[in-house]
């Protein structure tokens, strides 16, 4: 195996933490196209639930590089749509309008210790309409493998830049939940960068999403957006 140059490095270790929690998430729910990359990742999005009587719909929009963190937003998606609401789960970077929804879902994956830009980007843009609905905002990290007092409070401030970028959005909750790790998912220049640093940290491949977890965490959204009441 060959030694990386500097410039492999640096571009490696800048799409590291993007990457660490990829994992394809499985299939098997009706909805929208998958949307994939070039190196062949599904990014999950699709639409569920029934009709609100008050016209209420859920957004949940998250940012991703390897697709874990899409499956992070179909299970709280699908998690909504069976308490009753009626639901869209979108690629920030697909979403045009925030203003139909009644109530937002915001995630993204974790590089640099700090959400991915567009995701940041989306909470500043839109911060007029998200400043008056109901928003949680989630993150997935491979930092949270090992669950300590130490790794919750830096995945904690993970969450500092997009707070600082749309401080009027005040979240009613957040959510913090630990990725998955799988070198398929990477080139070879990340793969080998990646393995070493996992070693380090005693981190091993596999997908550690806590569905438990999520999916509880996505019911006690319920009370915040306000139950649907469904047409019929």
């Amino acid at each position: 195996m060959r030694d990386l140059t500097r410039r492999e490095f640096v571009l490696a270790g800048s799409v590291l933490a993007g990457c660490a929690a990829g994992l394809l998430v499985p299939g098997g729910r009706t909805g929208l196209a998958g949307k994939a990359n070039a190196a062949g990742i599904d990014f999950a999005e699709s639409s569920c639930g029934a009709k609100d009587k008050a016209g209420k719909k859920i957004l949940v929009a998250y940012a991703s590089r390897c697709g874990t963190t899409g499956g992070v937003a179909e299970a709280i998606g699908r998690t909504l749509c069976d308490t009753g609401f009626d639901v869209d789960t979108r690629l920030v970077k697909h979403v045009e309008d925030v203003s139909p929804y009644s109530a937002v879902v915001l995630g993204s994956a974790i590089n640099r210790a700090s959400w991915l830009p567009e995701a940041i980007e989306f909470a500043e843009r839109n911060s007029d309409v998200l400043k008056r609905v109901p928003v949680a905002y989630f993150l997935t990290c491979i930092t949270l493998y090992n669950d300590t007092a130490e790794t919750r409070k830096i995945a904690q401030s993970y969450m500092e830049p997009v707070l600082k970028a749309a401080p009027a959005v005040r979240p009613v909750d957040s959510g913090f939940f630990v990725g998955a790790l799988d070198y398929s998912k990477m080139n070879v220049v990340v793969r080998m960068v990646m393995k070493s640093k996992m070693k380090e940290k005693g981190v091993p491949e596999g997908d550690f999403r806590n569905w438990g977890a999520i999916t509880s965490w996505a019911k006690g959204l319920i009370a915040p957006f306000g139950k649907p009441k469904i047409v019929g």
